[in-house]
């Protein structure tokens, strides 16, 4: 497991398997004061033959969380706007 703080102050967390590991964790960092998840992920690979005996499954697991403060308030978390799609080209 592995936890990077951000610039915003907000932790970065890689839990190898389980997202329940990044919980965990989240916990650990805010200090029982409570957290925001901004976002997480939990992937799920499958390397080796496909229909074979000899298949690996492998499993990511991260969060991105913001603490609450000594007080116990949660941060106030505001969204970017979506990016506009792509526009149109002209076919020649």
């Amino acid at each position: 497991m592995a936890a990077t703080r951000k610039p915003d102050g907000s932790w970065h967390l890689k839990c190898g398997s389980a997202l329940d590991r990044c919980v965990k964790q989240a916990e650990d960092l805010c200090k029982g004061r409570g957290y925001v998840v901004l976002s997480g992920m939990s992937k799920r690979n499958l390397y080796g033959a496909e229909l074979g005996v000899s298949q690996v499954e492998v499993r990511e697991a991260e969060l991105d969380v913001a603490c609450a403060d000594k007080r116990g308030l949660l941060p106030i978390v505001t969204s970017a706007a979506p990016a506009p799609p792509p526009a149109p080209t002209a076919a020649p």
